[in-house]
Parts: structure tokens; C-alpha cells; sequence
């Protein structure tokens, strides 16, 4: 290879077309595009490092061994060597590059820097280790590692692989610079070096590149395992729709709430499933095309029940185009009765209120304006009349309480041994108009139990037979084994079987369509159940207007172990 005379770093046209086995027209045409730097203005004459390392730069598989035709007795060993102690002018020429690529980093901190710097001297010790010992699978299976923790941390792919590029790239210039500066039987020592940090480099670079992708493979697919499975076992409804309003894509949930099977849902028609009570009402508002927003409806299954819906339907777009709609369903039927019954509950506890509250009120204005009139019996019984209304008010406030304490789980009973007769007589006495209610007791028959809550759970059922059934009212008691069964009967018709099973449920009691409104709230059966189960027995009701109750007797009625 022949130098221009004068200086024989720099060699014509021709040579440098022989060397990169290109036309002199190709030459020029790398000039051109930049990729090939030449010496002067007429681009014919190129500086033979830069012909060099455009060409190393180029022959990534190590096949072109151009720099051969120097002496064979140079040990490349040495060229690693000289790079080795080059490492930290090429980490500042790598910041220098990344600068230009990435302008944020001009703004790092003197720490930030230095940070870079060290890792990219350790970087191109790591580069020249591989090319004097070689790669393992060790070392591969270790860089896969590197890409995989890059894309957890939310690192930029480009942005690592472009340091190691850079890395690369300037391990090839250095040692191109390095043979240069020694002279041309180097040629040979920095052929062998780069046939082997080219091919090792690159196929490093693909290992964390492989790494990288593997784990933001494995990131989409766990989130969007993750997705489908909260869709899957959502307790809302999802559908997906086509442009038609046919359901391409339904969970489980949905099914339900619409009261059919899965595969009947999927593919039907929205319209089919989703069927409004009102009529005239439709559901095209479902497949608006403009932002998400929501709708309530109130529809009608096919087995006949009505449910509450609320619907969020989002158009589903690919770019600019609607490419379908979604939507997600709730069900708020429960939730709507609930609040209807709660109003209901609150209006008829104001009616029970408000009665026992009127006739005091009436009582006390008679008082206050023929009190001097009226003789002492009949002052007599007023007093006892508001007695009785006051008492009826009180207990109807200890009921609500108590029924509250139930539902939160923190009632407490006080159960010891008592006579039954005198404690279920004495309820009567709050209940108005149980003056003739029949007692059948045994005497000297006991139990174990709160007396003031057995008082309330007489009192209310007494109470529930003189207002919903028709007299005689009777209270008996016997013993069964280790237990006593009280029960209260009347003659009335009993209780309709449809709602048996939810008779002792508050606000199902409450709700029930055929009760007369003007009899009370029914809410006493529910707290009947709760001080009844709190004492260590059960209720039931049976189809000819009797309600029992069980509870335990003295001697059956066992404690826990001592505590010492």
C-alpha cells in the first residue's frame, strides 16, 4: 500500500478502493453520505486510519482481514494491553458522545458524570477481559440478566443500547488510533483483536437486547394475565361490543346479572339481553360514539324480574376510528331496596312513635284543662294510660337499640336461673290491651336466661299476636328434655307461607307488600330472634299461627372451664 508522497497517513482514491474492495465510484459515494470522511476538498485522497476504521466498523463478522500485509511476529496481546491503559480517555470520549446523542446529559451533576464515567471505564476493561479470554455462556446468561433488570427498571432500550455501541465503536477506533501510532506491522495484531471484539461485542449486545425484550414480553403478558383475570372474576358485568351492538366478549358476572347462561349472552344482540322496563326506553345510548359516560336503567330479565343497572359504556377506538363499544354493568337492585326499605323502616318507626306520642299528647291536655273536674278515677286512669303509652315508647327505644347491637354483633346478655311465670307476666304489663292474654306456665319452672330480655321477647310476640292475629292470645310453656319451649298462639289466619323464610329479617319484614302499614313496623320478630339465639335457644314459627321459642333450663346450662 502506497502513501501519497510527504505523508503516508494518507492515501488516493485508488488505494482506498483496493482496500474497501469497492468501484472509485462507490468511494466517492461513502464520502458523500458521510460515512467516509476524506482528507481534503476533492475527496480523493483519504486519511488511512479512517479507511481503516470504517471498514472494521463494517466487517462485523470478523471475516475481513484487511491489515495482514504488516509483519506476523506482533503479539496482539500487546495491543490489548496499550487499550487497557487507554480506558479512561475512552469513558470521557463516551460521555462526550452520549452528550451530543442525548443534550439532558449536559445537565448531570459533576456525581452524575463521574458515575457515567466510572461505569464506562469499567465497561471497557470488561470489553477488552472478553477479547483476550473470550465469551461463556456464563457471561451471556449474565448480560440477558442486565437487559431484563434494564426493562423493570423502566430503563430506555435505545438509550443502552447506544452506550454500548458507543463502547464498541470507540474500542475499535482506539485500537485502530493504537496500531497507527506503532506502525504498520501492527496491522496483523489489530486484525486478530478485532475479529474477536466485533462478533463478541455484538452478540453481547444481543444478549441484553434478548434479555431486555424477553422481559418486557414477560411484563405485557403478566399484566395481561393480571387483566383478564380481575374481568374474569370481576362481581361487575363487562361486555365488549361490535359496531352492530352484538356482544363479542362477556364475563360471568354479566351472565348473571342478566339472568342467563354465558354462551347465550355472547354473541346475541345487546338489545336481546338488555331489555328496558320502560316502555319506549332504549338502549342506544349504550353505542354513542362520544366520550365514556354512564347510564341507569331498569330492565326486565327474561324469567321476569326487574333489575337496576347501572352502565358505563366507553367507545372502543383504533386511532380516530370507533372500532366497537365496552361497558362495565353493575347491578343496584339491591342496593335501590335496601335505601327504599331503610325510608320505608324510618317512616313507619316515626309512625310508631307518633301514636303512643299523640294519645299522650290528648291525655295531657285533658289534664291540663278538666284536671279539676274530672274525678280521681278517671285522673287514675289517665295516669296509667300515659304510663302505659310512655312505657310503650321506651321499650320501642330499647328495641332500636338493641336491634342495632344485634346487627353489630355486640349485644351482651346477663343469663342466670329464673322463674318463668312471674318474668312472662311481667312483660305483660308493657303491652297495651294484653289484659286478656291467657297464661298456661307451670309453676316453679325455670330457666336460664336474661330476665329483662326474656321480658322483651315476650312482650313483643304477645304484642305481634294481638295486632296481626285475632284473640284468644295464649302463652304456654313446657319442658322438652334439657330444654323449655315457650309458645305464643293466637286464632288468627297466620302468616302467608310465601314469607315465612324471611319473617325474622328486619327490613324484609318491613317491605312485605301485604301488610296493613298502620299495624307496625314488624321489627320486633328480628330483635325476637337475636335475644332468643343471645341466650342460647332458637325460634320458629309454625302454619297455625303459633311462634315458639326455646331456652335452655338451669341445670343444662353449662360454664367454661375455670381460669385460674
Amino acid at each position: 500500500m502506497n502513501g501519497t508522497a510527504g505523508n503516508p497517513r494518507v492515501i488516493d482514491l485508488g488505494e482506498a478502493a483496493r482496500l474497501l474492495s469497492l468501484p472509485e465510484e462507490g468511494v466517492r459515494a461513502l464520502a458523500q453520505a458521510g460515512y467516509l470522511r476524506p482528507a481534503d476538498a476533492s475527496a480523493d485522497r483519504f486519511a488511512l486510519g479512517d479507511v481503516k476504521a470504517f471498514l472494521a466498523r463494517v466487517a462485523d463478522d470478523g471475516a475481513a482481514d484487511v491489515f495482514s500485509e504488516g509483519d506476523g511476529g506482533t503479539d496482539p496481546q500487546a495491543l490489548l494491553d496499550a487499550l487497557d491503559g487507554r480506558s479512561e480517555e475512552m469513558a470521557l470520549r463516551a460521555f462526550d458522545i452520549f452528550q451530543q446523542a442525548f443534550p439532558d446529559a449536559a445537565g448531570w451533576t459533576l456525581a452524575e458524570r463521574h458515575q457515567f464515567i466510572e461505569q464506562a471505564r469499567r465497561r471497557f476493561e470488561a470489553i477488552l477481559a472478553i477479547t483476550e479470554h473470550g465469551e461463556d455462556d456464563e457471561l451471556v446468561s449474565e448480560l440477558r440478566d442486565v437487559g431484563a433488570t434494564a426493562a423493570w427498571a423502566g430503563s430506555s432500550l435505545p438509550q443502552l443500547l447506544l452506550v454500548l455501541r458507543i463502547s464498541r465503536d470507540l474500542v475499535v477506533q482506539t485500537a485502530v488510533e493504537v496500531a497507527e501510532e506503532r506502525g504498520r506491522h501492527w496491522g496483523l495484531a489489530l486484525s486478530l483483536v478485532l475479529t474477536r471484539v466485533l462478533p463478541s461485542m455484538d452478540r453481547l449486545i444481543d444478549a441484553i437486547a434478548q434479555g431486555y425484550w424477553a422481559a418486557v414480553m414477560s411484563a405485557e403478558e403478566e399484566a395481561r394475565a393480571r387483566h383478564e383475570s380481575v374481568v374474569e372474576h370481576a362481581s361487575d358485568g363487562v361486555y365488549e361490543l361490535d359496531l352492530d351492538g352484538c356482544i363479542r366478549y362477556a364475563n360471568p358476572s354479566l351472565a348473571v346479572i342478566l339472568g342467563r347462561r354465558l354462551d347465550e349472552v355472547e354473541g346475541a344482540c345487546l338489545s336481546d339481553v338488555l331489555v328496558p322496563a320502560e316502555p319506549g326506553a332504549s338502549i342506544q345510548t349504550l353505542l354513542a360514539t362520544d366520550a365514556p359516560h354512564r347510564v341507569e336503567l331498569t330492565v326486565v330479565r327474561r324469567d321476569g324480574l326487574r333489575r337496576v343497572l347501572d352502565v358505563l359504556a366507553v367507545p372502543r377506538r383504533r386511532g380516530d376510528e370507533v372500532a366497537g363499544y365496552q361497558g362495565i354493568v353493575r347491578d343496584l337492585t339491591a342496593a335501590t331496596e335496601l335505601e327504599a326499605q331503610k325510608n320505608e323502616f324510618l317512616a313507619l318507626i316515626t309512625q310508631d312513635l307518633r301514636q303512643p306520642l299523640t294519645t299522650i299528647l290528648g291525655l295531657g291536655v285533658t289534664l291540663e284543662g278538666y284536671g279539676d273536674e274530672l274525678p280521681s278515677d278517671r285522673v287514675r286512669r289517665t295516669g296509667r294510660s300515659i304510663r302505659k303509652q310512655s312505657e310503650r315508647i321506651a321499650r320501642l327505644a330499647d328495641d332500636l337499640y338493641d336491634v342495632s347491637r344485634i346487627e353489630a354483633h355486640t349485644l351482651s346478655v346477663s343469663s342466670r336461673a329464673i322463674p318463668l311465670e312471674p318474668t312472662v307476666a311481667a312483660a305483660f304489663f308493657s303491652v297495651e290491651g294484653s289484659d286478656g292474654v291467657e297464661l298456661d306456665v307451670p309453676e316453679g319452672l325455670e330457666v336460664q336466661a336474661d330476665p329483662r330480655r326474656l321480658e322483651q321477647v315476650v312482650a313483643n310476640l304477645v304484642e305481634n299476636a294481638l295486632v296481626h292475629g285475632d284473640a284468644p292470645v295464649v302463652v304456654r310453656a313446657r319442658q322438652e328434655g334439657d330444654t323449655v319451649v315457650v309458645s305464643v298462639l293466637d286464632a288468627g289466619p297466620g302468616v302467608p307461607e310465601a314469607i315465612v323464610p324471611t319473617l325474622f329479617a328486619r327490613l324484609r319484614t318491613v317491605s312485605r307488600t301485604d301488610r296493613d302499614r298502620t299495624r307496625g313496623t314488624g321489627m320486633g320478630l328480628a330483635l325476637v330472634r337475636g335475644l332468643v339465639e343471645a341466650m342460647g335457644g332458637r325460634v320458629w314459627y309454625e302454619a297455625d299461627a303459633t311462634f315458639h321459642f326455646t331456652l335452655p333450663t338451669p341445670r343444662t346450662h353449662h360454664r367454661g372451664p375455670d381460669v385460674n
